[in-house]
């Protein structure tokens, strides 16, 4: 979260008599992230976080907020959208879309333990079953064609080694046919600072705004990158092992993964890791001008990368039986 669009008080305290949560008594902003402008608002009523939507077209905000609604009503710890006292999930603020959203208790872990990571497993694949009865649609943005935009983008500004990686890495996964994997609606983006754990040690997920329609085993890769991490390496990067077989565990234990994804399994961790590289290279090369920004190590990324090209079909060995 960040702030590429300031709010005064006064702003936000016009804003929020569109709902029905008393008045502001505090109002602050959010450093973290790097996509939308984010506030936490306190009110007579409770704690919410206010975002505004710096890049987001509002036809796909209407499928963020409305799968929010959907996961917490099917009882998955999540944020949930406010509606408003006209029913309204999204308003318009500084002429951009905008919507209060529940502030979950809790704090994120930045170094996970196997138990927390069974939990994590779980929960995502929790969310996985819960999203099956979600009828809205949502490309995926961030998949193979925008890695080649990306990287288009990036070919005058990046390094020679930076560069070649790419191509090569491009070149294989365009080889890959992902069709025979299960597919279904993703989180997309389930990094340790978008869980937040409550005081009975549950996760709580946050941040559904790179959700979308793709194979599973793509989030499952994607969480699996962040949250297993051995970081007695750094800056090296490699997996834990034992952190990881928890993961995949706990999600297995939900929704058993398919011999068909088992076999993809080296692949997609690469697929991941190539995707947050990316995003981390555009923002080093393209920074956005924010008040408050938070931009995350790409050279860990690309080394994350290459340590799964190394390790290949050795991988398959942290999958559950």
């Amino acid at each position: 979260m960040s702030v590429f669009t300031p709010v005064t008080l006064d702003e936000a305290r016009a804003f929020v008599t569109q709902y029905d949560v008393g008045d502001i008594i505090d109002f602050q902003d959010i450093a973290a992230g790097v996509e939308n402008s984010n506030f936490f608002v306190t009110t007579t009523g409770r704690r919410y976080v206010l975002t505004i939507f710096e890049k987001i077209p509002r036809a796909d905000l209407d499928f963020y907020m409305g799968l929010m609604q959907h996961l917490h009503r099917a009882g998955v710890r999540c944020a949930a959208p406010v509606s408003s006292r006209n029913g309204q999930l999204l308003h318009e603020l500084k002429h951009k879309p905008a919507a209060l959203v529940q502030r979950l208790q809790g704090g994120d872990i930045a170094h996970p333990t196997a138990e927390n990571c069974i939990s994590v497993g779980f929960a995502l694949a929790k969310m996985h079953a819960a999203a099956a009865s979600f009828q809205l649609p949502m490309e995926n943005w961030r998949g193979l064609t925008w890695w080649q935009q990306e990287a288009g983008r990036l070919k005058d500004l990046a390094t020679a080694s930076e560069i070649a990686l790419l191509r090569s890495e491009l070149a294989y996964q365009a080889g890959f046919d992902q069709l025979r994997l299960p597919r279904g609606i993703l989180h997309a983006d389930l990094f340790r600072d978008n869980i937040l754990w409550n005081d009975q040690h549950q996760p709580q997920i946050i941040d559904f705004y790179f959700s979308c329609h793709e194979q599973l085993l793509w989030d499952i890769a994607i969480t699996v990158n962040d949250w297993c991490l051995d970081f007695g390496a750094y800056p090296a990067a490699k997996l834990h092992s034992e952190n990881t077989r928890a993961l995949l565990v706990g999600y297995n234990s939900v929704r058993r993964i398919t011999l068909a994804e088992r076999e993809a399994w080296p692949q997609m961790l690469r697929a991941a890791a190539l995707r947050t590289w990316l995003g981390r290279l555009g923002y080093h090369y393209y920074p956005r001008v924010s008040s408050l920004t938070h931009i995350k190590d790409h050279p860990f990324s690309e080394n994350l990368l290459r340590y799964f090209i190394a390790q290949g079909n050795e991988m398959r060995a942290l999958l559950p039986e």
